[in-house]
């Protein structure tokens, strides 16, 4: 699967000018002309020698120049909607009543919602956070939009005067998770289950480790949740086209309990 958030992510963080950055920015904006190209051809258009090509290939994970370009073609062919977790009926809504979908989408987001209050299990949350509070290490996994709010959490954290770890890559991760001992607690954040199926190695590593490992998620049909120690299903069903709103809704009750629960009194 073509990961655009790596791509992406290293384009907002380094200066337009930067040699990746300018690559990056010609394959985006010609994603269909790119088919017709050679590697020496799009070199040429980007500055850069194919052996920059090259290296540029292997650095964000493609084996060789054939592969990105396969990766960007399914990309370019697949339609907008799909990568809005949109259905073609509920898109063709949008087109046509706006406001109509705009009721379904807001419909959903509070049925999700309640879902969680149904489930919510309060005292095995507050068993988790004074697991989190006792423990000298508190590693936080994300991936794509969950590592984003992996650093919210982080940042809510040491409001509470908790330090959590929040590494940014797969390698770093398992640098991490690695150094866990029986004080360590990894918590591992997947609004859909992607980090389960697209990192085997990465939870494989985890199961292995002393540390308490927690899976917090909305995804309910998750198939190897049983490699973690404790699994937090936030909803009884999956709500797909409404993104992380459940996942967001839940992380952000949990550091402002975790909050709550460690603020003196006065």
């Amino acid at each position: 699967m073509f990961n655009i958030y790596e791509l992406l992510n290293y384009l907002n963080r380094h200066n337009s000018d930067k040699t990746y950055s300018k690559i990056i920015a010609y394959l985006f904006t010609h994603q269909e002309e790119i088919q017709k190209l050679t590697i020496s051809q799009i070199a040429e258009q980007c500055f850069v020698s194919p052996a920059t090509m090259t290296r540029f290939c292997q650095t964000f994970g493609f084996s060789s120049f054939s592969h990105l370009r396969e990766a960007l073609d399914t990309n370019e062919r697949m339609k907008s909607y799909n990568s809005l977790r949109m259905k073609k009926a509920d898109f063709q809504q949008l087109q046509d009543q706006p406001e109509t979908f705009l009721t379904n989408y807001a419909a959903e987001i509070s049925a999700a919602l309640q879902d969680i209050l149904t489930n919510m299990d309060y005292g095995l949350v507050d068993c988790l956070l004074k697991k989190i509070r006792d423990a000298e290490r508190v590693i936080l996994i994300g991936y794509t939009t969950t590592l984003e709010l992996a650093r919210n959490m982080q940042v809510d954290f040491i409001a509470s005067n908790k330090l959590t770890h929040v590494p940014e890559n797969e390698a770093l991760q398992k640098i991490a998770i690695q150094q866990a001992d029986e004080n360590t607690v990894i918590l591992v954040l997947s609004s859909y289950g992607t980090i389960l199926t697209s990192h085997v190695d990465l939870i494989n590593q985890i199961s292995k480790r002393p540390a308490h490992s927690v899976l917090i998620t909305q995804h309910t049909q998750n198939l190897i949740t049983n490699l973690f120690d404790q699994v937090l299903n936030l909803t009884s069903t999956n709500y797909v086209q409404i993104g992380n709103y459940p996942l967001e809704f839940f992380c952000d009750y949990f550091v402002r309990r975790y909050a709550s629960l460690n603020e003196k009194r006065k």
